[in-house]
């Protein structure tokens, strides 16, 4: 039985495609509170961090650094010097890309994920920021990688890591 190369080339495209854009959603998101637990080594070691960047990773989040805080239209910069951390709600996700300039030295976004809140998708390459190390998405539910695969696309250059935090 012989196949058309048309269909052939049509059915080689489709696959293609398919193959591409789940590429670009799937990404390996992380634990951050078993990453950072006292017997996380072999969460370390399957997820490539080694001990200092997991050091520094604890660092951004746990310390004060110089940061901007992301809500609705408006932004406000705490701190002295550039900026390394950007804390957004997931829903104002989009409105990060309006501050090129002011994310240059950005290491870390903080998504703030609200079971309340639908979720915005963030594009990393309109970020623009070649310092970008690594996104945490903390949620205020019991959430799982299926919750916050859809959030990021162009995640090839930063480390995802998810928590989940109860506000009080």
């Amino acid at each position: 039985m012989k196949i058309n190369p048309t269909l052939k080339l049509v059915i080689l495209v489709l696959f293609a495609n398919a193959f591409i854009s789940n590429a670009q959603q799937n990404y390996t998101i992380t634990d951050f509170d078993r990453l950072i637990g006292q017997e996380s080594t072999q969460t370390r070691n399957q997820q490539n961090f080694d001990y200092q960047e997991v050091e520094n990773l604890k660092n951004l989040v746990f310390e004060l650094n110089p940061l901007i805080v992301v809500q609705e239209n408006e932004h406000a910069k705490m701190g002295d010097g550039p900026a390394k951390l950007v804390i957004v709600p997931s829903n104002y996700l989009s409105n990060i890309s309006s501050l090129k300039t002011e994310l240059q030295s950005l290491e870390l976004i903080l998504i703030k994920h609200s079971s309340d809140n639908s979720a915005a998708t963030l594009d990393l390459n309109s970020l623009k920021s070649s310092a970008l190390k690594y996104v945490l998405i903390e949620c205020d539910f019991e959430c799982s990688v299926a919750n916050i695969q859809d959030m990021l696309k162009n995640t090839s250059n930063v480390k995802v890591l998810y928590r989940t935090t109860t506000e009080q």
